[in-house]
């Protein structure tokens, strides 16, 4: 077992944590991402909305972003974090290997998870023909026959956003859709089927959407599929370190400071509603806001010495 202390430890190592990796890695700290290797696009085809990597595959940048980070001295460590708890100013972490890691600041970037509806078929699709973000699939989902899979202000959302994108769209409530009155009248004026008997399974062929089939036997024609997926935190750590969880996000200040002192977290792991851009982009702020939080650290430890 090899036990050792770094400045900073970033759980995660999807484009916020690569993001946050580069900068700090860049103000000359010791840096060690976990990286579990399980993004959330992992199933997508392309990035979008990224300027300068637009339609980037997701495997792609996430190798980019390790070679511009090891660049700075990053270290990447393949694996999980078994183990995670804090220690007088540190917060000591294990990994799966055993190591041990004490780290003056750790920083979740560990994503979120999206859970499908329950319907048979729809999760081998997911990342192509099955999504769920309309601004990040809705330019390639336009003028196609979309349906939208779900209950709840998330599936009426994603009606209301597609709708931009194409006149052929159906709300399937796989149930009930619980429309209330402003909202039958917005369907009605606008075109949009909506069908509430459940939905029985997504049929496919030769890996693409080939029907949506309902419980009377009944199979709708539809080229994509929008789902009202529902968000979680992928791991117990946040919860196990004690940090305030807010709905699918963990809890911070604007600066990205959890409820738990040393415990920072960074892109959709706050917010589930981020893109890879705006995730990206928190991930800088955090990134400067900790650096700036260890040099005043350092100075408080040498005004004192």
């Amino acid at each position: 077992m090899l036990e050792r202390a770094v400045d900073v430890l970033i759980v995660g190592g999807g484009p916020a944590g690569l993001q946050a990796a580069l900068v700090l890695g860049r103000a000359r700290r010791t840096v060690v991402v976990i990286d579990a290797g399980s993004p959330r696009n992992r199933d997508a085809d392309a990035v979008h909305n990224l300027c300068g990597q637009e339609g980037v595959a997701p495997g792609r940048l996430l190798a980019r972003g390790r070679q511009d980070v090891s660049r700075y001295g990053v270290e990447i460590v393949p694996g999980e974090v078994a183990e995670v708890r804090r220690d007088g100013a540190h917060t000591v972490s294990r990994t799966a290997s055993g190591d041990v890691l004490r780290a003056r600041a750790v920083v979740l970037a560990t994503g979120v998870v999206e859970d499908l509806p329950a319907v048979a078929g729809l999760a081998a699709l997911w990342g192509r023909d099955v999504v769920s973000c309309p601004y990040c699939h809705g330019w390639e989902a336009r003028d196609k026959a979309v349906a939208v899979l779900g209950t709840g202000p998330r599936a009426w959302r994603q009606v209301l956003l597609m709708r931009r994108y194409t006149e052929d769209l159906a709300l399937l409530g796989n149930g009930p859709a619980g429309l209330d009155d402003q909202q039958l009248e917005y369907v009605r004026r606008t075109g949009i089927a909506v069908e509430e008997q459940p939905v029985a399974r997504v049929r496919s062929e030769d890996g693409h959407l080939a029907g949506i089939e309902l419980a009377d036997g009944t199979v709708l024609a539809r080229d994509v599929v929008f789902a009202a997926t529902t968000r979680r935190q992928p791991s117990g750590l946040a919860a196990e370190l004690g940090c305030l969880i807010e709905v699918a996000g963990v809890g911070t200040d604007p600066a990205g400071r959890t409820s738990v002192p040393g415990v920072w977290a960074v892109g959709s792991a706050t917010d589930p509603s981020l893109t890879i851009a705006g995730s990206a982009g928190h991930a800088t702020g955090v990134a400067i806001a900790i650096n700036d939080a260890l040099v005043d650290e350092d100075l408080a430890l040498a005004l004192r010495s």
